[in-house]
């Protein structure tokens, strides 16, 4: 339970902390994905936004961490992940941001061999943003997950 909380809450809310201060400092162009976050999340039901970021968060940490990261190791599947976030490649604030969540729930894994502790992490992530964006707190093109 403890790996739970400190491995997977805690670094969950450490993320969102560090992206909230940049959104709030940096301009809105830096975080601007082309609305894809938008489209998919600002009028989805709240049970839907759960859903989408449960089965977003459960699926890419089996694939990343379970499978890329145990065959392959950490540095191939932190990479692997920031790259499947391919439209991120032109933003650098993005792209900078989805290597660091890759690199850092990727390093949870290595502490903790759990998948739960990544799962909860990543999950944080998605659901807070996502419902960020779905109770209109972000503009219509300053829309971006690092899921």
């Amino acid at each position: 339970m403890n790996d739970w909380i400190w491995f997977g809450v805690l670094p969950g809310f450490i993320v969102l902390l560090i992206d909230f201060i940049l959104m709030n400092t940096l301009p809105k162009q830096y975080y601007d994905d082309g609305g894809i976050n938008n489209k998919v999340f600002k009028n989805r039901s709240i049970p839907g936004i759960i859903g989408v970021t449960l089965l977003v968060a459960v699926s890419e940490e089996m694939l990343f961490r379970g499978v890329l990261h145990t065959e392959y190791g950490y540095w191939a599947a932190s990479l692997l992940f920031a790259l499947l976030h391919f439209r991120y490649l032109s933003k650098i604030v993005l792209l900078i941001s989805v290597l660091f969540v890759s690199f850092f729930i990727g390093y949870m894994f290595e502490l903790t061999g759990s998948l739960t502790v990544t799962i909860t992490a990543h999950f944080i992530i998605d659901v807070v943003l996502a419902m960020w964006i779905r109770l209109g707190n972000r503009g219509e093109s300053n829309d971006s997950i690092p899921s």
